[in-house]
């Protein structure tokens, strides 16, 4: 049952993504940031192997640009509504995170 509430929650996260006046760049920046500090910290204790890290990086990077325009263009406003290209990038990077499976 636990494993069925976590995927429940991603598909929240997703759709949620989804209704850009509802979500803020910060929300969208939070909610990367975390993944990508428990990707990293995976990383470091050897938990993912390095065949998947360059499809990580080359996600995160795309979703980072995006993102850094997207802010630049709100005036450094991060209450302001995440623009669909970023939703799709940050949704693309979770999923591409998702897929990575972790060494026990």
């Amino acid at each position: 049952m636990g494993i069925w509430i976590l995927v429940l929650a991603s598909l929240c996260f997703i759709n949620g993504c989804t209704t850009t006046d509802y979500y803020r760049l910060k929300q969208t920046r939070d909610d990367i940031d975390w993944k990508m500090t428990r990707y990293r910290n995976e990383v470091a204790l050897g938990a993912i192997g390095s065949s998947y890290q360059p499809q990580v990086e080359a996600a995160y990077q795309a979703y980072r640009t995006a993102f850094d325009a997207a802010l630049k263009q709100a005036n450094n406003n991060c209450d302001a509504p995440t623009p669909a290209n970023v939703t799709q990038l940050a949704n693309q990077l979770l999923l591409t995170l998702s897929a990575v499976p972790v060494v026990p």
